[in-house]
């Protein structure tokens, strides 16, 4: 009974939110760093006329899922 009564406290609520929008962040950034990697094949004179330079997005799309966002356009 102990466990349970744990697992409804408004704590492990919180703890359970922060797993879900962590998970939701690696997400995203995995998703912009495969768009970005395709914008480097295809079509590296945009990421140009946006203000990204091209060492700096090949950088940033280098970088694994977990690793923060580094990439500033200027």
């Amino acid at each position: 009974m102990r466990a349970y009564t744990q697992f409804e406290s408004g704590e492990d609520h919180l703890r359970l939110g922060a797993i879900f929008s962590l998970l939701a962040t690696w997400w995203q950034r995995a998703c912009f760093r495969a768009e970005l990697r395709a914008d480097l094949r295809d079509k590296p004179d945009f990421l140009h006329d946006i203000g990204i330079g091209l060492h700096e997005a090949q950088a940033e799309a280098s970088r694994l899922f977990w690793e923060p966002l580094l990439l500033k356009h200027r």
